[in-house]
């Protein structure tokens, strides 16, 4: 007799979702691994514009980040050009990655809006 069909989306569902939460942990590993080596050689002080863009994604979205629109939005207010924001994702050390629809921060990109937003409060 052939299985259930809603048995069978279950337990496929049940499955993708063991899946993405795999994904999603070895992504922040891998993540706190590259910021960690690459610790030694961000002493490079970044554009304040830059630094911005980064707060207002963690402001606007905290750890799950915003939605496609609205980071061409932050971009946008803060003077770059929707084709230049690319340069976010690049690299080894950067700062945002996709993750499905939505922009976040890389465990670097956090740990550069902890860095200024430190030093702003000193």
């Amino acid at each position: 007799m052939p299985e259930d069909p809603q048995h069978a989306l279950a337990t496929v569902r049940s499955e993708l979702a063991r899946v993405r939460s795999a994904v999603g942990r070895i992504e922040r590993s891998l993540n706190e691994l590259e910021a960690s080596a690459s610790a030694a050689g961000s002493s490079r002080r970044r554009p304040e514009r830059y630094l911005r863009v980064l707060v207002d994604v963690y402001e606007l979205g905290g750890r799950h980040g915003v939605a496609v629109e609205a980071w061409a939005n932050i971009g946008s207010r803060r003077g770059y050009d929707r084709r230049g924001l690319g340069g976010f994702f690049t690299g080894a050390r950067a700062p945002l990655r996709h993750a499905g629809d939505r922009v976040v921060l890389t465990a670097y990109g956090q740990r550069l809006v902890d860095e200024y937003l430190a030093g702003l409060a000193a």
